[in-house]
């Protein structure tokens, strides 16, 4: 125990073992404070009462083993590999551990460890590539339900259940009241906060599957106390801005109707509504936030550059917040070209531009001589200033966090008056789900497609289709189409990303060798990333082998084909996204769900679920009747949402009936108990909290 009588939450350093190197580390895995750390629960529990047979396994799967290191060899180079032959049931296991190899500097040939992770099979040699790894030192010590934490190789996972313990036993020394009283946790059938804590750390149960019962139950304790948290900053925010008074729009509406008669195609219903809805809200007197979510190419950009014309004739300035250059590009261009016959002054703000250029932009903003500005983050910065910022439009809202989202709209102006937000958001999901997830906010579908869409057709392709398949694309480039071609991320290391693409572009170079092709990736520098993206655009490449970055704000017409290797990894969400790359004009797409094992019987229902349903409303209903369990989101949309550090997706679906009640409790609880909620799972520095 330390010397002090009680630990600062904002001291991680009082802890044992934490010096600057260390503090840092967790830092950068989202922990800044002792709360943090505490709430930094484990991804999942491993098993590790059953070791496997290392003769009987198979590629992929994921395997505990116990054995001896009889060899460690460091590789060359400046980041240096770290590769442990261990003798396992007769049988020689190759361990490497890819750059970040300090960590396990201290173990010695001969030790004897216990090792998991995937197994790899190439040819007669087995392979982990950054298993979970321990020293033996009594076996009659060893957990058999130990706690798995994604500290992305920062810190180990034996210091970080180190520190936790440290801080627990702390707690319980100072006997810690809990926020809620009996009846909550009754209500909410959760545990107290100490033997939750316990319960998801130090699972004490022999048993794995009634460990996973108490953590789950115990982990739906804190994603409960956050999501009361997250609608308390709403309620928190939406009063203030209720409070500020927005500015006054003074626009004809005839001048917004002949500019949406002067375009080349005409709004199908939802969109009008949607225009109608938005423009009925920058009349009202305060400020108002609406969420206008759509289907991958539903048109939800035009509906957001009518709202901004109608800005701009009212004389005030639009924000457009975007999360990557690649989609700031887009939506400049797309802007730009749309207002060239008015007098309207498009500007964008990207942190890739040049000091000159940045502070040039800047300065016209404040003055006023910028009427829309299209940006990334570089827009969040609260230097820069607006002359009459009158709308903020957040696309992709789901990428930032609230505080970011908010910090968009504050004292950015010389006056108190706040801005209109539009939220946009392209993930379909339910509407039951929408009004939980995004309480507190006008919300508008769109859901009907522009005239002379067609829907993009959706095959499974098998490794025996492959062929098939490869004269289906032969077909679309005699006709002058393109494609894309898009690979997993894989995440064993960030290599093996790199590996799977420039393999498959090998392949797809060989098979269509007349035909130009190109890699995209986001480790390439940012000038070759968007010269590759105007390439593409302007045709010069006939197929681009890239990652899952072309998901958001690649807008090609003229690509009618996307094949998706490996398909089955993705999220049903994800993989409607990548579909929406193609079929964005009146040429017909199509879609290869590619595929390489033989798949399970809910993986078959998953993607036949994309092969009969174009639309992603209809998809995600059906996901969830099929799963219930939200796997229609996938293992990255599940992760954190960028607005909480715990709950998930799916941890709204499970709880969508106690989410939906939650506001009665909500106000019934002690200005104490809100303060204390807000504090433990605030996402930026306040004040230093005494635990």
């Amino acid at each position: 125990m330390p010397k002090q009588s009680q630990l600062e939450d904002n001291s991680l350093e009082s802890l044992p073992g934490v010096g600057k190197v260390t503090k840092t580390k967790l830092q950068s895995i989202g922990i800044s404070r002792i709360t943090d750390l505490l709430l930094y629960l484990p991804n999942q529990l491993i098993d590790k009462t059953n070791i496997s047979n290392i003769n009987e396994i198979n590629n992929g799967e994921k395997c505990l083993f116990i054995g001896v290191i009889n060899k460690i060899f460091y590789t060359r180079g400046l980041y240096k590999n770290l590769i442990f032959t261990i003798l396992v049931q007769s049988t020689n296991l190759q361990v490497k551990f890819i750059h970040k190899t300090i960590m396990y500097k201290n173990f010695k040939v001969g030790d004897k460890v216990r090792i998991f992770g995937v197994i790899y099979i190439q040819s007669s040699k087995k392979i982990m590539i950054h298993p979970e790894i321990e020293l033996i030192e009594n076996d009659s010590n060893l957990e058999q339900i130990v706690p798995y934490y994604n500290t992305r190789r920062q810190i180990s996972q034996k210091k970080i259940r180190k520190l936790i313990r440290f801080v627990l036993d702390y707690l319980h020394l100072k006997n810690s009241k809990d926020i809620f009283d009996s009846n909550t946790l009754k209500l909410f059938d959760i545990p107290n906060h100490l033997d939750a804590l316990e319960n998801c750390h130090f699972p004490s149960s022999n048993s794995y599957d009634d460990a996973v019962k108490i953590f789950d139950r115990s982990r739906k304790r804190f994603v409960l106390e956050e999501i009361i948290s997250r609608n308390l900053r709403i309620d928190e925010m939406k009063q203030n801005v209720k409070r500020k008074l927005s500015y006054q729009f003074n626009y004809d509406k005839h001048d917004v109707e002949r500019f949406i008669e002067s375009l080349p195609f005409k709004l199908t219903t939802s969109q009008s509504r949607a225009v109608d809805l938005v423009c009925d809200d920058l009349v009202g007197e305060f400020a108002s936030s609406r969420l206008i979510q759509g289907d991958v190419g539903s048109g939800k950009t035009i509906v957001s550059a009518i709202v901004a014309y109608a800005t701009y004739i009212s004389g005030l300035q639009t924000a457009f917040l975007a999360p990557t250059e690649l989609l700031v590009d887009q939506h400049y261009e797309y802007i730009k070209n749309l207002f060239n016959r008015k007098n309207i002054r498009v500007a964008s703000l990207k942190g890739s531009m040049s000091t000159k250029i940045k502070n040039d932009t800047i300065k016209r903003l404040e003055n006023g001589s910028i009427d829309i500005i299209i940006g990334t983050h570089s827009l969040l910065n609260s230097s820069i200033l607006f002359k009459k910022l009158g709308l903020c439009i957040i696309d992709e809202q789901h990428k930032f966090g609230i505080n970011q989202r908010s910090s968009l709209v504050k004292n950015r102006d010389p006056s108190d008056m706040s801005p209109h937000i539009i939220y946009m958001s392209a993930t379909p999901i339910p509407r039951s789900l929408a009004l939980v997830l995004y309480q507190g906010l006008d919300y508008t579908t769109i859901k009907d497609m522009p005239k002379g869409r067609k829907h993009v057709i959706t095959e499974r392709i098998d490794p025996n289709s492959r062929s098939v398949m490869y004269s289906k694309i032969e077909e679309h480039l005699i006709e002058g189409k393109q494609i894309f071609w898009v690979c997993p991320v894989i995440n064993i290391s960030d290599s093996s990303e790199l590996e799977s693409i420039y393999s498959v572009n090998e392949v797809v170079s060989k098979i269509f060798k007349d035909y130009s092709i190109a890699v995209l990736h986001g480790q390439l520098e940012d000038k070759v990333q968007a010269d590759t993206i105007k390439k593409f655009r302007d045709g010069k490449i006939n197929i681009l082998v890239c990652t899952t970055m072309i998901e958001v704000g690649v807008d090609v017409p003229n690509a009618t084909c996307i094949v998706i290797e490996d398909s089955n990894r993705f999220g049903l969400s994800q993989l409607h996204q990548l579909r929406g790359r193609v079929g964005r004009s009146s040429y017909q797409g199509h879609c290869f769900l590619a595929h390489k094992e033989q798949l399970n019987e809910n993986s078959v229902i998953r993607l036949n679920s994309l092969v009969t349903h174009s639309s992603g409303f209809k998809v995600a209903e059906e996901d969830l009747l099929i799963r219930g369990s939200g796997d229609y989101f996938g293992s990255r949309q599940s992760g954190h949402l960028s607005n909480f550090k715990l709950a998930t997706l799916q941890d709204f679906i499970i709880n969508v009936d106690i989410i939906k009640n939650l506001q009665d409790r909500i106000s019934s609880l002690s200005d104490i108990t809100r303060a204390q909620l807000l504090k433990r799972w605030r996402n930026e520095e306040e004040e230093s909290l005494k635990l």
